[in-house]
């Protein structure tokens, strides 16, 4: 009979199908992994070389805010939207010419992102310096919404000089309003 010389026969047809068996399942693996380390060096490069798109903000509305202080602070708060969920304030800058303020806000978002296309609002609080302007009228031009804001007097902290000499100090006696000078 066919495959019965003492079993031998049966035993090595069936270690053959093991053998080929296991050849074509490590072939399989071996692509399988091989085509893994080629997409994680892949995915390293990618993540360094983000291309972005950059462009204005729209801003919708500007308020001045002016803090009761000397020397007066004042704030400007920007409101307005982004296009979709991807895209980001990417900077503010503040330049003065004359009695104008023009701040840009500036935007960034991924080239090839997939984003959600709901609109996102922002607010953005931005401190103009003033310290040391003369007291007049004053214009702040935000992305191209105007705002004005006047400085009553001139915001400028003068030094107080010393009222008396370094080396000369007056005491007043409680009781009895002697002034006594000690030099």
């Amino acid at each position: 009979m066919k495959g019965r010389i003492d079993g031998k026969y049966i035993k090595s047809i069936r270690h053959v199908k093991t053998v080929r068996l296991t050849a074509v399942l490590f072939a399989f693996f071996i692509v399988a992994l091989s085509g893994c380390v080629e997409n994680v060096e892949d995915e390293k490069n990618n993540t360094t070389e983000i291309e972005y798109t950059y462009g204005m903000a729209n801003v919708e509305s500007i308020d001045i805010l002016i803090m009761e202080s000397f020397p007066v602070q004042i704030n400007v708060i920007a409101e307005g939207y982004l296009p979709d969920g991807c895209t980001r304030i990417d900077e503010i800058k503040t330049e003065r010419e004359g009695e104008t303020f023009n701040i840009n806000i500036t935007t960034k978002r991924p080239k090839d992102a997939i984003c959600t296309q709901a609109i996102e609002s922002f607010r953005e609080t931005i401190p103009l310096e003033v310290q040391g302007l003369r007291a007049g009228n004053y214009t702040v031009n935000v992305n191209g919404v105007t705002g004005s804001f006047e400085l009553t007097v001139d915001n400028i902290l003068k030094e107080t000089p010393d009222s008396m000499p370094p080396g000369q100090q007056v005491v007043t006696e409680a009781g009895n309003g002697t002034n006594i000078n000690i030099e």
